[in-house]
């Protein structure tokens, strides 16, 4: 049996396995929520009856009192009795009631107060009494009956609270009756047993969770001053708890306090705010159901477990191979950090969620030469090294990966560039303090590239948009060597819209011959005369507005369409020496750059062919300037290709001599016609901090080997009559610069020198 067959039975096995489980574990659970919910619905129904019976004892208790205040209310008339003997009424009638103490305000504020202990106090202000006895007594004066807030009288730890009734003086309401309670008389309504059958208690709480009469048979020992303290009511339940009391509505809730399940009813009193806070433990309703209950889920457990370790074995075998293919798939197996696919998938959401984020790719500078010295173990070793490094600096919610070879990228939630800075620069200097070799002489240099989401502000952002941005502000932090670190900002923005312009017209524009041929005179030093010109290529698209070499030639270089360009500027050149030769003008020779690319096609000699045939010039008269970073490649090869090229009459120059390698054994093995010395010898030249003694003894020998192989010097960048004495001096054929003329169109090169 295959690996590919064994599967296939075990996902089957699996498959069959799990719905069966699947079905146990669902009928289970519907019969246990079944019977949670009957007995959810009986608890419930019992605890609200419980309340309610409470309730009702303490609306009675709370009517009878007040119905026994404005029956003494209605004895007193205060207008028709001295203050003794209105003091004498209130202490007598006090003797036949619960009250603990009874007093009376009139509507200006003057009272007097009979106490427990037969105490009386006349001339007394309500702005001195308790401001919840000042509450109820105002309220009474304009006609109602009230029951103040629990509160403490002065001179005493007991909890009371007040009742307020109207007296009136004929049809006038000449002041309040007001009468106090201790809480107790609330205390021994909530102790009645008979009513919750000793499996709960209640308390009386405020609406913000104070407990103001305690029941003695909580089952919470810690003795809280509020149903809120403590963790035994999960947070979640106290906010649903404190909005249903804001909304003064009754809820229901439960709680787990030392392995016990309690349920919880809230039942307002609609007094003060007042609530009555129940609680009953679930398994007090119905044993039987819980006993049910515990069967049924030990029996589905069994059956789980036996299901369970039939599957093992399967399971684990497809596990492990589940494990390998996401590993293959979501992580890098160099390093073990996530690959591209995953970065893309977890960056996404955040990149297309907000703009607070920075996304950084980062590379080793040389890393290409790092494998050439110290193989590509050590290599793999400074990778893992990276990712070691990164990883220590990432927080919670950020993402990073290896792409490719030594590129990294890193998401992170910071937007200041100061702060991003400075963690990349914590990055960089530890993983710049590995130690490559014993020596430990090889510096690891690291630059990266950045975007910032509030830079940018895609309106529609995407992890693309983003790469392309970032890969732009890489690309700009390896050309320059001072600074490691650069972020994609609206210059590289511009850059980059005109970098796309660039590409996706290229094409176009070479139809519609948008490309230009500028032409830049040569003049033999000997006679002053121009005796040539270079052509330089100009973009001029239809909006007139040019687009300059700078600008689309490194594009070209690296997508290859500099090698079509340089054929079609091989074509202008061939045109405009027909174009001479045709009005009987003695032509010019003019030069053309050659690309690499070009210069090695297959088929680059016979398109050359066709075109001086098509235009029937004399190849003697076009001189093909080449790069000296050619001959650093296959110099026979190269020669080879020269030969063909100088037997069918062309002359090859090497450009920009001195710019790159500058190698005098160039010349020695070349077999070229000119060379074309690059501006960097002039400005060295002119530069105070140069050695211009030894800049001009190799200028000169330069100048004098050329002369020895018979090849032709042209210097580039003259500018000055001095830099022309120069060049002069020191034996130079030509000279080619803005001394004489900047590149113009090839018309008025034609009216001026032609």
């Amino acid at each position: 049996m295959n690996e590919r067959t064994l599967r296939k039975r075990l996902n089957r096995m699996t498959v069959v396995v799990i719905a069966v489980s699947i079905m146990i574990i669902a009928g289970g659970s519907v019969v246990s929520f079944h019977l949670r919910g009957i007995l959810q619905n009986a608890l419930t129904r019992q605890m609200e009856s419980n309340t309610e019976q409470y309730k009702i004892n303490i609306q009675r208790q709370i009517e009878g009192d007040l119905q026994t205040l404005n029956t003494l209310a209605c004895f007193l008339q205060f207008g028709k009795m001295d203050t003794d003997g209105f003091m004498r009424g209130l202490l007598a009638s006090k003797q036949y009631t619960e009250f603990d103490r009874m007093g009376y305000f009139d509507t200006s504020g003057r009272g007097i107060n009979v106490t427990v202990d037969s105490m009386i106090e006349d001339e007394l202000s309500l702005e001195d009494m308790d401001e919840n006895v000042q509450a109820v007594v105002k309220d009474a004066w304009c006609g109602e009956n009230g029951i103040s807030k629990i509160y403490h009288p002065r001179g005493t730890e007991k909890n009371v609270f007040a009742y307020a009734v109207p007296v009136y003086s004929g049809e006038e309401i000449a002041g309040a009756l007001v009468a106090g309670v201790g809480a107790e008389t609330f205390e021994e309504l909530l102790q009645d047993r008979t009513i919750l059958k000793g499996q709960g208690y209640i308390h009386l709480i405020s609406d913000n969770g104070t407990i103001l009469v305690r029941s003695e048979d909580g089952v919470v020992e810690e003795k809280t001053e509020n149903i809120y303290e403590g963790d035994y009511i999960a947070p979640q339940e106290q906010e649903r708890i404190r909005k249903a009391m804001a909304a003064g509505e009754a809820c229901a809730s439960e709680f787990t306090y030392r392995d016990m399940t309690y349920q919880i009813l809230l039942e307002p009193l609609e007094i003060n705010g007042w609530y009555l806070f129940s609680v009953q433990m679930a398994q007090s309703v119905n044993s039987s159901i819980y006993q049910f209950m515990t069967s049924m889920r030990s029996l589905t457990v069994a059956v789980l477990l036996a299901l369970l370790l039939f599957i093992f074995y399967g399971y684990r075998q497809i596990y492990r191979s589940n494990h390998r293919l996401i590993r293959s798939a979501w992580y890098d197996p160099v390093t073990g950090a996530c690959n591209m696919a995953r970065f893309e998938q977890d960056a996404s959401e955040i990149i297309e969620g907000t703009q607070e984020y920075s996304l950084i790719a980062m590379n080793v500078r040389q890393f290409k030469f790092f494998n050439e010295i110290f193989g590509s173990r050590k290599g793999d070793q400074l990778l893992c090294r990276i990712k070691e490094a990164i990883e220590s600096h990432i927080k919670d919610g950020e993402y990073f990966c290896r792409s490719t070879d030594d590129l990294f990228y890193i998401l992170l939630r910071d937007t200041d560039r100061k702060v991003i800075r400075g963690r990349l620069e914590e990055m960089t200097a530890e993983i710049s303090g590995y130690v490559v070799s014993n020596n430990g002489s090889y510096q690891i240099m690291l630059y990266c590239g950045g975007v910032i989401g509030t830079d940018v502000k895609d309106e529609e952002p995407s992890v693309q948009k983003s790469m392309t941005h970032v890969k732009f502000a890489l690309n700009t932090a390896r050309q320059s060597l001072k600074k490691s670190i650069w972020f994609y900002d609206t210059r590289l923005h511009e850059d980059e819209i005109l970098e796309n312009y660039v590409e996706s017209h290229m094409a176009t524009a070479l139809e519609r011959e948008e490309f230009h041929m500028y032409l830049q005179p040569k003049v033999d030093l000997g006679t002053g005369k121009v005796c040539g010109a270079e052509a330089l290529v100009r973009w001029i698209p239809e909006d007139g507005k040019m687009i300059y070499p700078g600008q689309f030639i490194p594009v070209f270089e690296s997508n290859g369409f500099c090698a079509e360009l340089d054929m079609y500027m091989v074509e202008k050149v061939c045109a405009q020496i027909r174009s001479w030769i045709e009005q009987g003008k003695k032509p010019l020779p003019l030069s053309v750059n050659q690309s690499k690319l070009l210069f090695y096609e297959a088929d680059y000699i016979d398109k050359l062919k066709a075109l001086l045939e098509k235009y029937r010039v004399p190849a003697s008269l076009i001189t093909l300037e080449i790069l000296e970073g050619l001959a650093m490649e296959n110099i026979e090869e190269l020669n080879e290709r020269i030969f063909r090229l100088t037997r069918m009459g062309f002359r090859i120059s090497m450009d920009d001599f001195g710019s790159g390698y500058s190698s005098l054994n160039t010349l020695a093995s070349l077999k070229i016609n000119e060379l074309k010395i690059d501006r960097e010898f002039l400005l060295r030249l002119q530069n105070p901090k140069e050695d211009y003694r030894r800049q001009l003894i190799i200028m000169n020998k330069v100048v004098e080997l050329t002369k020895d192989l018979q090849i032709q010097t042209v210097v580039e960048g003259v500018e000055t009559e001095e830099d022309e004495g120069l060049v002069r001096e020191m034996g130079c054929d030509q000279g080619q610069g803005y001394y004489y003329s900047r590149p113009v169109s090839a018309e008025k090169f034609s009216e001026i020198y032609v």
